[in-house]
């Protein structure tokens, strides 16, 4: 995350401990119940061929593989963090990873949600411009790439290559700043935490409620040029996500966006001890918003408890005669 976060590291004298125990305990039962939750969606998708090869799905699924990792990996940290006022484990390592997790990761996971509200355009209200494999490659694929690649791939190099010297406090949330904020140009620190966090949040804001206006606005013409239920699905699924998105981020990007107006103090009492770690909510919800739109849910859920209960029968005994 952008280092608007930083202000983690002073922890609030007016928070009491209560309230950081009450928060920790929220989030490991939020992990708990999204991991099994996690492994059954991308099963879903990664298992069955016509699943994993729909082209509304694919930003999906590496959606889903980033909120993991920053779920078991960034969550675990920081929550860690908050309880103990230290890093556990600290080392050079962990710090590293940590800071190119809660960054690289998770910047990729709002690109990604970026993305989406624009394909959905495409999906839903122009499918024949992508009919042939040359154009799918062209604005499917290559953008697809992009929008995973572009944050993992800048903070690889400016957490592990970049040429400062490091310094890691184990009282510091992701072990203090990122050693380039010394050196970097002022412009980049703006393009950072605008052009990665608060315009696609708010552009993902936008596009996603297009989209739903458009599809309600045009619902009796797309019943009749296209699946229904297809369409209906992926407006369904990005809508899920999205909100889980909304919901969590825009009170932070709302306080930053007052404060950068001429009102710094404005928030500034709530933002670091309560507004800034709902950004941490998604990762917990994303998957069960995914789990919504699957088809046949019932089915499938039905089918997973069915084959559990079967696995817990016993062999019926053999009498001898």
């Amino acid at each position: 995350m952008s280092d608007n976060f930083s202000d983690d590291n002073i922890i609030n004298d007016n928070v009491s401990r209560t309230w950081i125990k009450i928060e920790f305990s929220l989030f490991l039962i939020g992990q708990i119940v999204s991991i099994p939750c996690y492994i059954f969606v991308l099963y879903h998708f990664l298992a069955h061929k016509i699943t994993r090869r729909a082209l509304h799905n694919h930003v999906i699924i590496i959606l889903l593989i980033y909120n993991f990792i920053d779920l078991t990996v960034d969550l675990s940290l920081t929550m860690t963090y908050s309880l103990f006022d230290i890093v556990s484990p600290f080392s050079p390592i962990v710090c590293l990873l940590w800071q190119f997790i809660d960054y690289g990761i998770w910047y990729g996971t709002i690109s990604l949600m970026f993305w989406a509200s624009i394909e959905r355009h495409i999906l839903v209200f122009h499918s024949n411009i992508i009919r042939t494999k040359q154009r799918r490659i062209i604005l499917h694929y290559i953008p697809l790439l992009f929008f995973s690649l572009y944050t993992p791939i800048l903070y690889f190099y400016l957490i592990f290559l970049y040429p400062c010297d490091h310094v890691f406090l184990s009282t510091h949330v992701r072990c203090g700043s990122l050693c380039y904020f010394y050196s970097a140009p002022v412009w980049f620190i703006y393009y950072d935490t605008l052009a990665h966090y608060t315009i696609p949040i708010l552009l993902i804001t936008l596009f996603s409620s297009i989209l739903i206006l458009r599809f309600i606005k045009q619902k009796s013409r797309l019943k009749q040029a296209i699946k229904w239920r297809q369409c209906r699905k992926m407006i369904i699924q990005l809508s899920l996500v999205s909100i889980s998105y909304l919901v969590f981020d825009l009170p932070y990007i709302i306080i930053i966006i007052v404060q950068s107006s001429g009102y710094p103090n404005f928030g500034s009492e709530i933002i670091t001890p309560y507004i800034s770690h709902l950004v941490y909510v998604p990762p917990i919800v994303v998957p069960y918003a995914t789990l919504l739109s699957l088809p046949r849910l019932k089915y499938k859920l039905r089918s997973l408890l069915i084959w559990k209960r079967n696995r817990r029968i016993i062999a019926p005994i053999t009498v001898v005669q």
